[in-house]
């Protein structure tokens, strides 16, 4: 299948964007070692507290795109924040990430794509999710080593209800998030 040359442009622009990130913030740390110290990030959140959670929150929505995983933000989110704010900025950053990802996979047409080059896979892949989905769902977002922006890109190009796979991703994200928020509250 010949791909719309938007598609081939805009598949290489997540991981130019990622390597641009992840070098600022590299370059940042290494030069700019203060930026990090945490006195100057609690007296940030002292002076400017709604822009640092809109900035939080930004960066917890965008993370999907790129696969991401939200767990360093979930701990790293308790030193600035008390734990039950982390968990609820957590999970709705969670969740409008999950919403971009399912929409951005129907806007790049990877279901067109999934279904012509491994449709037996497609159709196993639908069988075993009938009547299932949400339970799936569930514990692929509630397990650790996987990432839950996988469940929601095959959601997506399987035609699974949006809100199914948004709950889905609320119930085992919020039990994974609450684990990890809770340990690393009690850690500090």
């Amino acid at each position: 299948m010949n791909w719309p040359f938007r598609f081939s442009k805009l598949r290489k622009t997540p991981l130019l964007i990622w390597l641009f990130v992840v070098t600022v913030l590299l370059s940042l740390f290494f030069f700019h070692r203060e930026w990090f110290d945490l006195a100057q990030l609690e007296f940030l959140l002292a002076e400017h507290k709604l822009w640092v959670v809109l900035i939080y929150l930004f960066i917890l929505s965008i993370l999907g795109l790129f696969f991401i995983p939200s767990t360093p933000f979930a701990v790293a989110g308790v030193l600035l924040f008390p734990a039950a704010e982390v968990y609820v900025y957590n999970l709705i950053g969670i969740l409008t990430s999950s919403f971009i990802v399912y929409y951005f996979a129907q806007f790049l047409r990877l279901d067109e794509a999934f279904h012509a080059k491994h449709p037996l896979k497609i159709r196993k892949l639908k069988s075993a999710l009938k009547n299932k989905e949400l339970p799936i769902i569930i514990g692929w977002s509630a397990f650790p080593l996987v990432p839950t922006d996988l469940i929601i890109y095959v959601s997506s190009t399987l035609k699974i209800k949006v809100w199914k796979a948004l709950l889905g991703v609320l119930i085992g994200e919020g039990i994974l998030n609450a684990f990890y928020i809770l340990s690393t509250d009690l850690l500090v």
